[in-house]
Formats: structure tokens, sequence, C-alpha cells
């Protein structure tokens, strides 16, 4: 048995650890950024081991309210959420009224909630920015995973980060006042991520403005944003992500110094104009995408892109017959893909031939009713990739779409170095994996190995998770 640590009365007369206990004498900084990074409640934990400890967590620098194991609960039964809501909340209420540290770094809330929690909701993102929060969370997606009706939505509370003047917001520009008010601006965060919390153009608009230093902005399922218009120089956004926001109809960014632009949801119209940083983009709209002219949406860009990633939820049956532009400076291609019955993939490869600089080559496969046909290995004309190191196929079934793929890339990538093969179900569900697919996902790691090994060059690691 493990013997407990022995409490004992120092000369001064305070309660510690044993002598060969060194962590406690260590300096209280040095034990408030230990904390920082465990788990939340170890951390609150650590009150219980001495008097020496008992209110050293008060200082943490990170309070990461994960509640994984409930939400998980609520996932399988809706009515757990009754009784689960308000002990998160009074859990989150009690850490906030007890929290000593004059900063913090991250506050992340992470629970299903909805606008009936506004007034516990406004307190925490109020006591965040009396901390000058850092990066600030606020995951409040239904039962963990689904988008709720927006209607039920918190409302980000602006009023926190207004600074009580007149804000004037030209079109491509935003422009301070000349009235001085009252000055509360939010120097210190630098990232804001919202799901399921309802913001609009204008709430974006003051945002930037009362957030100086804010470098990522990432805002999922919202109901009230409509057109969406950022530019600026002055502006150091460098990430700005819209995911599954049905009511936008456009989105403009013009003159700034953006590095990444995420977007994901029905067809829109998508402007970007004078964005030379951009060099990240990742998109997904409607069933393809291809419908809505992508790659002429981000045609200002597609001369410096490094990264691209497109959701192709049902991939068209004559994208063969589509040309791509080049990508001169591409790295890395992430496609995501519905996988449907056993259609073949060979198309995507064209996509890839515009990359001469490929360096990493994705398909994550979306499974939809991948079921498998008995026909022959199609192939296509030989196409070196000379620049090609590392191949992923995420959601591989076994099925001979599947293999045509990876074979492409074995006899057409010159420098390859490593195949990734991942079998696992790729739909997000809370709900757990049952025997069936657990099943299935062995017999597609028996089949990738079968498949794919005799193929599998010397010098190519072949990796099968």
């Amino acid at each position: 048995m493990r013997k407990k640590a022995r409490v004992s009365r120092n000369k001064e007369g305070h309660h510690g650890l044993n002598s060969n206990d060194f962590i406690s004498r260590m300096p209280d900084d040095v034990l408030i950024t230990i904390l920082s990074r465990l788990p939340l409640k170890e951390a609150v934990s650590t009150s219980n081991l001495s008097t020496r400890w008992r209110y050293v967590w008060c200082q943490t620098y990170c309070l990461d309210f994960d509640a994984n194991e409930k939400l998980d609960k609520i996932a399988v039964d809706s009515k757990v959420r009754v009784v689960e809501r308000p002990k998160y909340i009074n859990w989150v209420n009690r850490v906030t009224r007890q929290h000593k540290g004059p900063t913090i770094d991250d506050l992340r809330i992470c629970f299903d909630l909805d606008k009936s929690s506004k007034g516990a909701i406004d307190k925490w993102v109020e006591f965040a920015v009396s901390k000058r929060v850092q990066k600030l969370e606020l995951d409040l997606l239904e039962n963990g995973e689904m988008l709720r009706q927006t209607p039920r939505n918190y409302v980000f509370p602006i009023k926190v980060f207004d600074r009580s003047l007149g804000l004037s917001v030209k079109r491509h520009s935003l422009t301070f006042p000349k009235t001085v008010g009252k000055e509360t601006e939010i120097r210190s965060l630098k990232s804001l991520f919202l799901k399921c919390v309802n913001v609009s153009e204008d709430t974006i608009a003051k945002l930037l403005v009362n957030c100086p230093a804010l470098q990522q902005l990432s805002i999922h399922g919202s109901g009230d944003l409509v057109n969406v218009k950022i530019s600026g120089k002055s502006l150091v956004l460098k990430y700005f992500e819209i995911v599954f926001c049905f009511g936008v109809k456009s989105i403009e960014i013009a003159d700034s110094n953006l590095e990444s632009f995420s977007y994901l949801g029905p067809g829109i119209t998508i402007k970007l104009n004078n964005l030379p940083r951009l060099e990240e983009i990742s998109i997904g709209e409607g069933y393809s995408g291809f419908e809505n002219n992508v790659f002429g949406q981000i045609s200002c860009c597609i001369s410096h892109l490094q990264i691209l990633t497109l959701d192709i939820y049902r991939p068209e049956e004559n994208i063969k017959f589509l040309s791509f532009p080049q990508l001169p400076k591409l790295k890395q291609l992430i496609l995501k893909v519905g996988a449907w019955d056993d259609d073949s993939l060979l198309e995507f490869t064209s996509l890839a031939k515009a990359c001469p600089k490929l360096q990493r080559f994705v398909m994550q496969l979306i499974w939809m009713s991948p079921a498998k046909r008995r026909r022959k290995i199609r192939q296509v004309a030989k196409h070196p990739h000379k620049h090609l190191q590392l191949v992923e196929i995420v959601g591989y079934y076994g099925r001979t779409s599947d293999i045509e793929l990876a074979v492409y890339f074995i006899e057409n990538a010159n420098s390859l170095q490593k195949i990734i093969i991942d079998p696992r179900y790729q739909v997000l569900e809370r709900t757990p994996i049952g025997a069936d697919q657990l099943r299935k996902e062995k017999a597609a790691r028996s089949c990738a190995k079968k498949q794919l090994e005799p193929r599998t060059p010397q010098g190519v690691e072949l990796v099968i998770l």
C-alpha cells in the first residue's frame, strides 16, 4: 500500500508536508504554473493536501470548465440536462467566486446552456474581462454537439466590451469617433470562440474596435449574422471562422492582415480582396462548393495559398469535367468528402495535380452509405508528385475506391515517406459507438493491411491506426 504523506507542524507552527516534500517548498508562482496545467477539478482537489496548498489553486491561470462526462450522459438522455445544468452553473459560480489571482489566461465554458442562463453567463464574461482574460471560449452547444434553434441562443453581452462611446462603422473600414468617453477597452483579449451564441455584425465591429489585440475570432451557430464585413490594416485579426450561421448571406473581407479564414455552411457570396497574408483557407459551401464557384471566390489569394481545406458533402458526378486553377504554393490539401456507396475518388487527383508543391494530402471520408462493390481497380494517367511526402486517408473502409486512391499516390508520389490509414468512424456524435461499428472498423484495418502492405514500397512507412 502507498503511504500517505505525513502532515507535520514546522517551527512557525504552520502545517505542511514532511521535509522530503520538495514540491510544497517551491514558490507560489511555480506551484500556480504547475496547477494551471492540470484539469481544473484536479487543481482544486490539491487544496486538501495541507494548509500550504489550500488556496494555491485560487490563483491558477487557466479555468477550463470541461464537463464531457456529463454531456455524454445528456446526449444519451436529454432529461438529465434538467439536473446537470444547475450543478454546472453552481460549479462555475463557486470557482469564480473563490478565484483570487489578478489575471487569467484562459476561461472556457463548455456545457449545454441557452438564454435561460443569461444571468450566470453574463457574470462569467464580466469576471473574465475583470481578470484581463486572453482566451475566452463559450461553447454552449446543445447536448454538447448539436446546434439549437437560434432564438434560444444566449446573446453575447457586447455592453461589457463597449467603450460606451458612439461607434462609427463605415463600409470596408472601422473608424473611431472623435468624442471621448468612458474607456473600457479590452486590451488583453487575443482569442474569442463562440458556439451557439448569437452575435450581430454590429457586435463583431465593436469587438474589433474594443479588443485591439484580438487575433482569433470563431463563431458557430449564431442566428443574427447576415452580411459580414471585415477590413482595416490596423486590425491584428489573423484567424476568422464562421460555421453553420445559417442566416449569413455574404462575407466580405478586404485590406486586412488575415492569415486564416474558415467558412462552413450554405452557399453564399464570399468576396476576398487584398489579403496578402492569407495563406490558409477552409471552406465548405452547400453540397460541394464547386457549384458556387469556390475557386472564383478565393481567387485573390490562390497565388500565395499554402493550406486549403474543402468540405464536399456530396461529390459531383461531373467533377471530372471541372478544370482547377493552378495553386503554385499550396503545401497541404485536405478534402473532407461524403463517402457514398463506392463512388470513385480518383477524380480528386486532378486537384492534387494542380498543386506542384504539394507536401501533404489528406482525404477524410465521412461515411454515408459506404457499400462495397466488386469491380476492377481503375487507374488514371500517371502524374509525378515530386514533393508529396505524407498521404492520409481517414475513414478508410476497404472499398475499391479507397484502394484506388491509395495506390495512385503510392505509384505517383516520388518522395513519399508515410501513408497513414485511419479506419475510424468519422461522423461526430457523442453517442457511444456500438459493437457493430467497432467490428466494421476492425474489418477495415484488416482490409487495409491486406490491400496496401504488398503494394507499399520499401522506404515508405505504412501506419494503420
